[in-house]
């Protein structure tokens, strides 16, 4: 008798070939979307960083200097800060062109001192107003522009210092 021997598939079905691949594809798909979510959070937290760091600098720039000024001016609506590195100047700030420039002026009738009587302050600032509040208090308002959105921020800093308008 002669026996007929079968030999047996050792391969893969159908079924389970697309159950290894949609198996596959559910991993990779979660994989995928965690790396997303990361990266968003990632870019996130830079901008938060920059955007803090920016205002953090301007806030405690202007803070400084106002407390340190013996006596603030104003004239035509300006502001008029002492000086922190020569007392005997005084600084008005003015946006333009991009820039938050700073301008030094004489204590004596607040005229510009000449060649070097302005710097580019900072760069990311989009709008900046410096002003005298109904208290006399310094209100300090600003826009920056981080990764291409731009957040508005106003600071009020009280000083208990003498304002002289000129």
């Amino acid at each position: 008798m002669i026996k007929s021997q079968f030999k047996k598939n050792e391969g893969f079905s159908l079924i389970e070939v697309l159950t290894a691949l949609v198996v596959i594809s559910m991993v990779l798909s979660l994989l995928l979307s965690g790396l997303i979510y990361v990266n968003t959070i990632d870019k996130k937290m830079a901008i938060d960083q920059k955007l803090f760091y920016n205002e953090r600098y301007l806030n405690l720039y202007f803070q400084k200097q106002i407390l340190r000024s013996e006596k603030i001016y104003v004239k035509h609506n300006r502001v008029y800060l002492q000086d922190l590195e020569s007392p005997e100047h005084y600084n008005y700030y003015q946006y333009s062109n991009g820039f938050l420039r700073r301008y030094k002026v004489s204590a004596d009738g607040l005229i510009l001192i000449g060649s070097g009587s302005n710097s580019q302050f900072a760069d990311s600032i989009q709008s900046f107003s410096l002003s005298l509040g109904s208290d006399q208090e310094i209100i300090l308002k600003y826009s920056l522009a981080v990764e291409g959105m731009i957040y508005y921020r106003e600071t009020t800093i009280s000083h208990g210092r003498m304002v002289e308008f000129v």
